[in-house]
């Protein structure tokens, strides 16, 4: 690493209490401190005062641009607002969340690896679902592998459910291994990829991360995962209960679900998965160097059948064979209420998806903690059936309660 090479480390902290740390650990654990710059985009609520940030205003590395929670306007829209407003002249860019830890000489790992890619002539994007830190247990509550990004399944409104796997063999590499997706929460590539690849402000948050993908790989970049330790992230979820974006929108009346609707109608019209004339993509569109076409041939996914390879589903790494099958992916929010099921002896509930011939596709079974909150009309049995299936497609679900005195007892279906 050139000690002049700088580094633009990109913020947008939405009332985060690890957004100072994120900074301080980044600047403690970098080889060359000086030459790392920050742009952040702090949407605060005056209240709560563990963000502020104060003691860097005077760092000419810091370019700070202060927004009051109530003017915020969602996660790419803070982006673009640190991309588009605070970013100068920097040779690199670390697209991050507000809530990270660093490894030692991060700084040099990462151009290192990025470097590697680059002078094989690829235009290279580092980037993964980072390993997990905990705030409360750090460092020791550290997971020490890097993850790779999985593709799970296409949800109905079009975009693609992706979540954290192990770097399948990253031990034994040598260079940093191709990857199908970018991450919201980390990428690292020369700057020149953020002031192409602007972020949409439509997009509220969902769907950020695949209108990113498409559209950096069709305008020519290249996507890698990183193969070592680098960075670590922490969902904060917990400590942020009730004080995320949504959250505070909610109790504001604002329709927040409307604007996510919006932006999923957007990407469906960047995928041409459906024509919507009312969609303006001017200056968010695909790129010409590479096709839509080519993306998914890469990836090995259909945007508009909804459909995936088995080689993608199996977490090889890109590019897809050519000659894997293809299966089509599934979604489905499942909902049973107790006065569905009103047996107070259950030993277990079958949850089944049948073919139109009432031919089983795929199951699982509701027991242990999951069945007593719902025998204990603690709630309904809520969660996400997500599978992937290659002939017979689903039409039904079914729910059938196993009782302890009369087996096979209280049956419902909902047709899909």
């Amino acid at each position: 690493m050139n000690k002049k090479e700088t580094i633009f480390v990109h913020l947008p902290g939405y009332r985060d209490p690890e957004l100072v740390p994120t900074i301080k650990d980044a600047l403690a654990n970098a080889k060359y401190p000086k030459c790392i710059h920050f742009g952040i985009c702090r949407q605060y609520h005056p209240e709560d005062g563990f963000d502020n940030l104060d003691e860097f205003r005077k760092d000419k590395r810091f370019h700070i641009m202060d927004v009051l929670y109530t003017e915020a306007q969602g996660l790419p829209w803070a982006r673009a607002q640190i991309n588009e407003k605070l970013m100068t002249d920097q040779d690199y860019i670390l697209q991050l969340d507000s809530h990270h830890r660093f490894a030692k000489d991060w700084d040099v790992t990462l151009i290192e690896m990025h470097n590697q890619r680059e002078k094989q002539g690829y235009k290279p994007i580092l980037a993964a679902y980072l390993p997990l830190y905990t705030p409360f247990n750090d460092p020791t509550g550290r997971t020490m592998e890097p993850w790779q990004q999985h593709f799970v399944c296409f949800y109905p409104h079009g975009t693609i459910f992706i979540r954290p796997g192990l770097l399948t063999g990253w031990q034994d590499m040598t260079e940093a291994p191709f990857s199908r997706f970018l991450s919201g929460h980390f990428c690292f590539a020369r700057t020149e990829w953020a002031r192409e690849i602007k972020h949409d402000p439509d997009i509220y948050f969902s769907g950020e991360e695949i209108n990113l993908t498409v559209r950096s790989y069709t305008h020519g970049y290249d996507m890698f995962h990183p193969h070592k330790l680098v960075v670590w992230h922490s969902t904060m979820r917990e400590e942020r209960d009730g004080m995320l974006k949504w959250d505070d929108d909610a109790k504001r009346g604002v329709a927040w679900w409307a604007k996510q609707d919006y932006a999923r109608k957007k990407i469906r019209t960047l995928f041409r998965a459906e024509e919507n004339l009312d969609i303006d993509l001017t200056g968010y569109d695909l790129g010409t160097v590479r096709t839509l076409a080519d993306y998914e041939t890469y990836a090995g996914v259909n945007f508009k059948t909804k459909s995936v390879q088995k080689y993608t589903l199996d977490n090889f790494y890109p590019p897809t064979s050519l000659d894997s099958p293809w299966s089509k992916s599934f979604y489905h929010l499942v909902t049973v209420h107790r006065n569905e099921l009103p047996g107070d002896d259950y030993t277990s509930i079958l949850i089944a998806f049948d073919d139109e011939n009432g031919i089983g596709v795929h199951s699982r079974t509701i027991e242990g903690h999951e069945l007593q909150n719902f025998l204990n009309n603690n709630g309904p049995i809520h969660f996400e059936a997500y599978f992937d299936y290659f002939d017979k497609e689903p039409k039904r679900m079914v729910a059938w309660a196993v009782s302890k005195e009369r087996g096979w007892a209280e049956r419902i279906e909902h047709k899909i």
